[in-house]
């Protein structure tokens, strides 16, 4: 008889194709929610973060937060902006590692990368920014809700091994901005 050898990538290929069968089987649509980022959100009381969000710093400068839906549910994209700084994530579920991550960019030429995780009643992202010339900076960044106009963001230091301060060294309110409404198109007529 002969035997093949198996493959890392005849294996993966298998594993693929057993997934897909298991799907077909399960009920399509239930399948589809339960993996995305928009059911787990919801699961986890954390929508109530979608939107356009305004804090002022100890400078005075406004602080602008918002989170936005993106494809279907399945991304969500981030913009933190103030004087001579903004950041650009996108947020996301990576089923294989039952993970939610952040990926970003700022205008200073950094970059980042980072996990959330729910505790209690906060939704906290673990993470490590690296600055144009490679300088690294790890943070915990607690996100909780103070009622329906109001959000407490907590910044804490943390460790390389990813442990949070006891104490955040910094937090500062955001209220909940109304969305703009639609401009009108003066070349339209009624």
């Amino acid at each position: 008889m002969n035997q093949q050898k198996t493959t890392g990538t005849q294996l993966s290929v298998r594993k693929t194709l057993l997934a897909v069968a298991a799907i077909l089987v399960v009920s399509a649509t239930g399948a589809r929610a339960q993996g995305s980022l928009g059911y787990l959100v919801s699961e986890g009381g954390f929508d109530w973060m979608i939107g356009k969000w305004e804090a002022t710093n100890d400078e005075g400068d406004k602080v602008e937060l918002e989170y936005k839906w993106e494809l279907n549910k399945n991304l969500m994209t981030m913009r933190l902006k103030w004087p001579n700084f903004e950041y650009h994530g996108m947020i996301f579920y990576v089923p294989a590692k039952e993970e939610v991550v952040q990926i970003g960019v700022d205008n200073a030429g950094g970059n980042g990368k980072g996990k959330w995780e729910a505790v209690g009643d906060k939704a906290i992202l673990k993470y490590e920014h690296t600055a144009l010339y490679g300088e690294i900076s790890r943070m915990g960044v607690g996100h909780s809700k103070v009622d329906a106009k109001t959000m407490k963001v907590e910044i804490y230091e943390m460790s390389s091994d990813g442990e949070l301060a006891e104490e955040p060294g910094l937090t500062t309110e955001f209220k909940r901005q109304k969305p703009q409404a639609p401009k009108k198109d003066s070349a339209k007529t009624p």
